[in-house]
């Protein structure tokens, strides 16, 4: 689950950046506010898309083995375990905790690669500053 959780969201970050990257191309004027600001939020929207869907596969799997009877409960779990929220709405059977730990852990990493692509999003599609216009 974490393989395919990290494959993913790499993969979903280079296609978001993919994406942005030919969006500005197109411009034919320095980028504005606006324009920084629509690129942001498509950003974080697709960010937000990956984890809410890598929340639903951990629950799927939650629910698929067992671990939990109801799949609305084991999306919740899963939301909490993803962010390290700990306020879980269900507890996993005793065989099955140290999937939870794992799926928190699994969070961190993807909650961490999301933050730095948007900062490295932030700072890649900026925009342009008047005093570098004036000077070209």
């Amino acid at each position: 689950m974490i393989l395919g959780s990290l494959a993913f969201h790499v993969s979903g970050l280079v296609a978001v950046e993919t994406l942005l990257r030919s969006i500005d191309e197109r411009r034919q004027k320095p980028r504005s506010i606006t324009f920084f600001l629509l690129l942001i939020l498509i950003s974080a929207n697709a960010a937000l898309i990956m984890h809410v869907f890598e929340a639903g596969s951990w629950a799927l799997l939650y629910w698929r083995i067992g671990a939990l009877t109801d799949f609305r409960i084991a999306m919740l779990y899963s939301f909490n375990a993803l962010t390290a929220y700990g306020h879980e709405a269900g507890m996993l059977q005793d065989e099955w905790r140290l999937l939870g730990a794992i799926e928190s852990m699994n969070g961190v990493i993807i909650f961490g690669l999301t933050t730095a692509y948007l900062f490295n999003a932030m700072g890649e599609f900026r925009p342009a500053r008047l005093s570098n216009i004036r000077n070209d």
